[in-house]
């Protein structure tokens, strides 16, 4: 048996219309994609989706642009968040995310924002002070599952001065001794307002798994995808511990444009 899977699910697009190997046939897919522009190495630049649904999770996925021979163009979304804000005491939901040049070339990225549900509630409301966690919310499934989640938070409480902003800290996989998979999600209240948000996940079926081998404690690996095709592909990487009560998490996932002699692009995740 495995030691841990990582499961990479693509939301890959045909036209308009994201195709989802495994996924329930009612689901609501979409994306939007558009230019970055160039960035110098280390530059960021932060967009919103205005009137976000509050039943869809959002993702952003990058596609770069402009690697040379002899330097790759790497991009990484390095923050992405919800918001609720009232413009004229109407409320809106928002979807923000920050994107990064992370390579040492300037370029750019077509950034491929995408939406799928319906989503599932977890639990009880996310409540908290500005600045603080939460905490956890769990979403479980059966050990011999490799699905992958793309999460959303729909906050409330916003007022007229300040919006309600929350933000996912940190998703890890646990694995506990009755053989089920816990997929640990934390919330932070990342505005300047004490106010709440749901806590909501979409599960997409993996297309394809392989094992990490042993891992010490708090050591890291990094591996990559070659041939990230289609270009306007989003892809969402979870973990599957194989031991009872150890958590994994992923760290950083970032996208790479290379320059070779099949002059294909290729997309990184660690």
């Amino acid at each position: 048996m495995y030691r841990f899977l990582r499961a990479l699910a693509g939301l890959c697009l045909a036209a308009a219309v994201i195709v989802l190997p495994g996924s329930p046939a009612h689901a609501a897919a979409g994306q939007y994609t558009f230019s970055t522009g160039t960035m110098a190495p280390g530059a960021s630049k932060t967009w919103h989706w205005n009137n976000a649904d509050a039943g869809l999770a959002y993702r952003v996925g990058l596609s770069p642009q402009g690697a040379t021979p002899t330097s790759t163009c790497e991009f990484e979304v390095t923050r992405e968040w919800y918001e609720q804000r009232l413009n004229s005491g109407v409320s809106e939901l928002e979807y923000w995310f920050t994107v990064t040049n992370v390579g040492d070339l300037a370029c750019s990225a077509t950034a491929l924002l995408s939406w799928i549900g319906p989503t599932a509630k977890l639990g009880p409301t996310a409540s908290a002070p500005a600045g603080q966690r939460a905490g956890t919310w769990y979403y479980y499934d059966s050990d011999a599952s490799t699905t992958a989640l793309v999460v959303a938070l729909i906050p409330s409480g916003a007022t007229s001065a300040a919006p309600c902003r929350w933000e996912v800290g940190r998703i890890m996989q646990i694995t506990n001794n009755e053989g089920e998979r816990r997929h640990g999600i934390a919330a932070d209240n990342v505005g300047s307002i004490t106010c709440q948000a749901e806590v909501r996940v979409y599960a997409i079926a993996a297309s394809s798994t392989w094992s990490t081998g042993s891992m010490a404690p708090a050591s890291t690996k990094t591996w990559h995808w070659n041939n990230a095709n289609p270009l306007t592909a989003v892809y969402a990487v979870s973990l599957r511990p194989d031991d009872d009560i150890p958590f994994f998490s992923i760290e950083r996932t970032w996208y790479v444009q290379r320059i070779n002699s099949g002059a294909r692009p290729s997309a990184s995740s660690t």
